[in-house]
């Protein structure tokens, strides 16, 4: 169904949720190709499995820009953290890459990614 660039449903708040991310260091370990241009508001997490490193979390990219990040470091189990707020635009056909900090191999975590869609003129 199209709907008009007016119409409210391209002003909600989306998630994408990514269960169990291993940070692997300096390595891509999650992608999302984005369908519709859209604005990368922030994302969250909580630790699973602590980080033996200060630094341990994820890089944010879109494409290959670094847009944020979000650290973990040596947190328990349970706790929550947020990156900064991001606003990144993501073109249309983009995506977002989450890579694992260079400390962080045996973080695990599950996230979410907060955005908006934006969609372009161009699309219908």
């Amino acid at each position: 169904m199209d709907f008009p660039y007016t119409h409210p449903n391209y002003h909600v708040t989306r998630e994408i949720h990514v269960p169990n991310v291993t940070g692997i260091a300096s390595t891509s370990v999650r992608k999302f190709h984005m369908f519709l241009a859209a604005k990368l508001k922030a994302v969250h997490g909580i630790v699973l499995t602590a980080g033996t490193n200060a630094s341990a979390g994820f890089d944010i990219l879109v494409g290959t820009a670094s847009v944020g990040e979000i650290v973990f470091g040596t947190n328990t189990a349970g706790v929550v953290a947020h990156s900064a707020v991001m606003n990144a635009d993501i073109p249309k056909d983009g995506l977002i890459d989450i890579k694992g900090k260079a400390d962080s191999a045996t973080l695990v975590a599950s996230l979410v990614v907060e955005y908006v869609n934006t969609p372009a003129s161009d699309e219908s």
